[in-house]
């Protein structure tokens, strides 16, 4: 079978581009222990959302809104590629950057000199971009003992040796013609490699599986549509809708470990046309808990039921323990495509509260205080073959969509982008909608539209109090991640290619940085040497690009106050040595 060929890729620092062969000497394997303290270990950023928590706060405190205008790149590197977009948040342990670019190729590199000690670039069979919904993006790495782990687009799961990126193990996932891709971060829980799939847009049935660390080997498949008789069997329609139901499982979820409790956000239903599939569609749009040992759904629950508008439920649920209406709660809070912000109690899956951070809310007259269910507008839901519907308020890439948050323990703030726009719907006719595998399955044409000069805002949601306390708006979309820090400091980017800086507490912009091309990544920082760094890709693509143009190349770009580059350690000589002979030929 044809194959899709290697893409071109350089590395580019400030002061050197040296392309390393040799292994980074290791303090050692990442263990379970050090994945459940992660938090405490100000450092090092060792998983997806830095803990288990999803806090993506960090404890150093070097920069402060005093001095965080200081900051300077240290040293860039270009990550080449066909320029597909980067989504990637970096992981860092032992002086070592790992992060995970379009087409999920992996990089390790060396952050004291910005060289590139090893990465791995997947081959992949001929027709596989026809499935990838947005663009062949990528969003992340795990890391466990020695090895490193990539959900590749074509379904497959790698281990990567952390030393020098060769494979350890691979193993499939599942079929990628038939629309079933995979493009986020595993979850490390124990030994379970836990990892969800794309393809709702396919039709494809939902679920999380999760592989030994070691081994590879399947342990379990959690499927998030019901097969007849199991429970939420019953909000589908007596017919095999079910096979195709959607529910995929994109996003990485949280753990909280003192319960063993795994918790996953699960898209919305196939097709969109929810009227040919009446019901709730359980267990779509879906806040979803689970045990991570056997994949037993502990309880769910449901954001928009029979979503006809795209709004997926997928977002990462970030865990926090605060007193909300004079009782202390521990809770699960989201920001939602659907335009609302939730919390929801982890213990029980019981509805705390919500309210819109969308103006103009439209497909729902209000959520239920007492349940969360909302109380749908029946004119926008679109009907097979009815005329087009607009405005829908939000449109339906949110809201809130995949990118993800940050939240502050010490001022009680959840920081968020979210998207003030429209769109219009137009259901297709019954007859043209036929599921066939690897065919689009939707069943609507959309189209997204701005509604003034603005459509970005960065929000500080205070939850305990249930209010926004300060927004700053953009005239562009939002779909970068965020970083908040001890030092007061928040991180983002935006579309035109800033990196930014701001008040935590206030929202004042503090600093910018232009890095040339859109930003979609997250932002982490870490410490090297006794120094604090921050760490970015830029690189526009995917999803934000479908609706407007701007420049295109991958960049990590790393940042610090008083940093430095070292050209020349010890195993970087030994490879520029080795490689002279060659170059004298």
């Amino acid at each position: 079978m044809q194959m899709i060929s290697k893409h071109i890729f350089a590395a580019v620092t400030i002061v050197t581009a040296v392309m390393l062969a040799t292994p980074v000497a290791q303090a050692g394997p990442v263990s379970t222990d050090d994945l459940l303290k992660a938090q405490d270990n100000s450092a090092e950023w060792l998983m997806y959302g830095r803990d288990y928590r999803n806090w993506r706060y960090s404890p150093l405190s070097e920069l402060t809104p005093e001095n965080v205008a200081q900051l300077h790149p240290v040293w860039a590197m270009s990550t080449g590629g066909q320029l597909g977009g980067l989504e990637s948040t970096p992981l860092f342990r032992d002086g070592v950057l790992y992060f995970s670019a379009d087409y999920a190729r992996v990089f390790a590199v060396d952050a004291r000199s910005g060289n590139i000690v090893w990465h791995y670039e997947p081959e992949y069979d001929q027709g596989l971009t026809a499935v990838l919904c947005c663009g062949p993006i990528h969003r992340g790495l795990a890391m466990k003992d020695d090895l490193v782990y990539v959900a590749r687009l074509d379904a497959k799961l790698v281990a990567l040796h952390r030393a020098d990126g060769k494979v350890a193990w691979e193993t499939k996932i599942d079929d990628w013609s038939k629309g079933i891709t995979t493009n986020s971060a595993p979850l490390i829980v124990n030994d379970h490699v836990i990892i969800g799939i794309s393809g709702g847009e396919f039709g494809a049935r939902g679920y999380l599986k999760s592989f030994n660390a070691k081994t590879g080997a399947l342990e379990w498949t959690t499927y998030t549509i019901p097969a007849p008789g199991e429970p939420g069997s019953d909000t589908w329609p007596k017919d095999d809708s079910w096979k195709t139901g959607g529910g995929p499982t994109w996003l990485t979820g949280s753990y909280d470990a003192a319960t063993n409790t795994l918790y996953w956000g699960i898209g919305n239903p196939a097709p969109w046309s929810t009227d040919r599939i009446p019901g709730d569609n359980l267990w779509t749009d879906c806040m979803m808990a689970l045990d991570p040992d056997t994949g037993k759904m502990k309880w769910a629950f449901q954001y928009t039921p029979n979503d006809a508008w795209d709004y997926d439920g997928m977002a990462t649920p970030i865990l926090v323990d605060l007193t909300i209406d004079g009782k202390p709660v521990k809770a699960a809070v989201v920001s939602n495509r659907n335009g609302f912000f939730y919390a929801i109690d982890r213990t029980t899956g019981k509805f705390i509260y919500a309210f819109p951070l969308v103006e103009g809310i439209n497909w729902t007259s209000g959520i239920d205080p007492v349940t969360g269910r909302p109380k749908v507008n029946a004119e926008m839901r679109p009907k097979s073959g009815g005329a087009t519907i607009q405005p829908i308020v939000p449109g339906l890439e949110g809201g809130t969509n995949w990118f993800p948050p940050a939240y502050d323990p010490d001022l009680g703030y959840f920081f968020t982008s979210v998207n003030q726009w429209g769109m219009g719907l137009t259901a297709w006719e019954k007859k043209k909608l036929n599921y066939k595998p690897g065919d689009w399955y939707i069943g609507v044409d959309y189209q997204m539209y701005r509604m003034g000069d603005t459509i970005g805002h960065i929000k500080a949601i205070d939850i305990a109090n249930k209010k926004v306390v300060w927004d700053v708006p953009s005239s562009l979309p939002l779909f970068a991640g965020m970083l908040v820090t001890k030092g007061g400091v928040l991180f983002t980017g935006d579309q035109r290619g800033r990196f930014l800086a701001y008040d935590a507490k206030t929202g004042k912009e503090l600093w910018k940085f232009q890095t040339g091309s859109g930003i979609n990544a997250s932002p982490i920082t870490y410490q090297l040497d006794g120094k604090q760094y921050v760490a970015v890709l830029s690189g526009l693509g995917g999803d934000p690009s479908f609706y407007y143009s701007a420049p295109k190349g991958g960049m990590l770009w790393v940042f610090a106050i008083d940093g430095k580059v070292q050209e020349g350690s010890a195993y970087n000589q030994q490879v520029i040595e080795k490689m002279l002979p060659e170059f004298k030929k």
